[in-house]
């Protein structure tokens, strides 16, 4: 699945009283949101797991944060940190 998130086009403010700093500023604002939206979108629709070998992945089991997902390339499977412990995740059907 893919995400595509709408960006701001514009901010309408060709014909309005604000003064040119201020102008100048709303327009910085909505270039940044735009790389921020296009950061988050790639975030979502590039999200891999980082490839180690089973001996890279075990040397570092004890420095890992719960949570994390590594490819493990030795063994070719998902192996992820959950509640200190390392844990793998198979394609295999459940049940």
């Amino acid at each position: 699945m893919t995400l595509f998130f709408d960006r701001v086009d514009v901010a309408p403010i060709q014909y309005s009283n604000f003064d040119m700093e201020f102008t100048q500023w709303l327009g910085v604002l909505v270039e940044t949101l735009n790389e921020d939206i296009i950061s988050i979108q790639n975030a979502f629709n590039l999200l891999q797991a980082q490839s180690y070998t089973s001996t890279e992945i075990t040397n570092m089991a004890a420095s890992l944060p719960d949570g994390v997902i590594l490819y493990d390339s030795t063994l070719n499977l998902y192996v992820g940190k959950i509640s200190g412990s390392l844990v793998k995740f198979t394609t295999t059907p459940y049940p």
